[in-house]
């Protein structure tokens, strides 16, 4: 009788933690809001050969991206998924001179200018326009990549 007690918990226990794995939320970096249907993020703070890593909130999800200077200084914008590993929801880190999926461990160079097409756990490439003041993501391009986290 013991037995079956304990066989029932932990069959409970087991669906109750698949049902929450399925509804994970990405983790939340720096919070970022939108003025103007944009994000607005100053140059000094991203431009310096590091992953800057932030979340837009979208429907109750966490869009996560980040911001990088590569070898030739020209600032990029990335989603932290990409199409390969996006449904672990765990995303990107910087180690060193790169940036390594945390589900993976496929790493890529900050310094590389175009990561297209580079492997198969490539940051998926975020819409985003740059001047002298710093970086510009639409609201719609993080919204469209939404379905990412």
């Amino acid at each position: 009788m013991t037995y079956q007690l304990l066989e029932r918990a932990l069959a409970g226990l087991l669906i109750a933690g698949a049902a929450a794995s399925c509804h994970r939320q990405a983790p939340q970096h720096e919070l970022v809001a939108a003025r103007e249907d944009a994000i607005r993020i100053e140059r000094f703070r991203v431009d310096d050969g590091k992953a800057h890593f932030f979340t837009y909130q979208h429907e109750g999800k966490n869009v996560n991206f980040f911001i990088r200077t590569d070898g030739a200084g020209t600032i990029r914008a990335h989603f932290d998924a990409c199409y390969s590993c996006f449904k672990y929801k765990r995303g990107y880190v910087q180690e060193g001179q790169q940036v390594v999926c945390i589900a993976c461990r496929i790493g890529y160079d900050l310094d590389t200018p175009t990561w297209d097409f580079v492997g198969p756990c490539v940051p998926v490439t975020l819409k985003c326009r740059t001047n002298d003041a710093g970086v510009i993501v639409p609201v719609s391009a993080l919204e469209k990549g939404a379905r990412l986290f």
